[in-house]
């Protein structure tokens, strides 16, 4: 996270980096007599239109939430569908993201997951390489253990300032958090880039996520551009 870095956007109004929380999938599949993992499903095919409408609108950066670490405590069954989607539908989606200008990175803690699921995530992160944009997947992520494990590196470091956190941190190479996006109706972060979002703008809306729409988004980044940001100094 890049927090001396100048804007990198062509216009200060334009968000450098946005962070989505995909809420209410589950939600649009129940009122659909649908199981859960319909819903998911769905989830996923919303991705690709939403980051390429950000993309398209000079947004450089953009983090998706897609699976926390207290998402692991779901029934088994909902795990399970999860993982099976993450195998089917990640490299698909990354190679369309990569068509569109950017490579994926993934946030989030690795060593607990199935090596299959590892090797998934590292072949993908090779695809979109020299790719100036970025979409970065938080998966098996949990803010609290990100600040905590950035602080242990810190440490060991010898230098514990905002910046030496700052650099263990997964999104240290990626530009600041200007803004935030939650769809389904609930009006909080859940864990969610807590350190990043120190000054991101925070948009909610009761759309689920599989009927968020790209031209709901580009309204939020319209409201974005209108928005007087002062960072505490006036």
């Amino acid at each position: 996270m890049k927090s001396d870095a100048v804007d990198i956007s062509a216009d200060a109004r334009i968000p450098r980096h946005v962070g989505i929380i995909m809420d209410g999938n589950g939600r649009w599949a129940t009122s659909r007599h649908l199981p859960r993992a319909a819903g998911h499903r769905a989830g996923v095919k919303n991705i690709e239109p939403i980051v390429e409408c950000m993309l398209d609108r000079g947004v450089r950066c953009v983090t998706v939430f897609a699976f926390s670490t207290e998402n692991g405590g779901r029934p088994v069954s909902e795990v399970k569908s999860l993982f099976a989607l993450f195998r089917k539908q990640i490299l698909p989606l990354v190679k369309k993201l990569v068509v569109r200008g950017a490579r994926v990175v993934f946030s989030g803690e690795r060593e607990s997951l199935p090596d299959d699921v590892v090797k998934l995530m590292t072949e993908a992160e090779t695809l979109g390489d020299g790719n100036d944009k970025t979409v970065n997947i938080a998966f098996n992520y949990g803010s609290r253990a990100e600040i905590v494990r950035a602080c242990k590196l810190a440490a060991a470091s010898g230098e514990i300032t905002e910046r030496s956190i700052e650099r263990g941190l997964y999104t240290a190479d990626l530009p600041e958090l200007d803004m935030i996006v939650r769809t389904g109706g609930e009006k909080r972060l859940s864990n969610f880039l807590l350190y990043q979002a120190a000054y991101g703008e925070l948009f909610f809306t009761d759309t689920l996520w599989p009927d968020f729409s790209a031209a709901e988004a580009c309204d939020m980044l319209d409201e974005f551009a209108k928005r007087t940001r002062r960072f505490g100094k006036v």
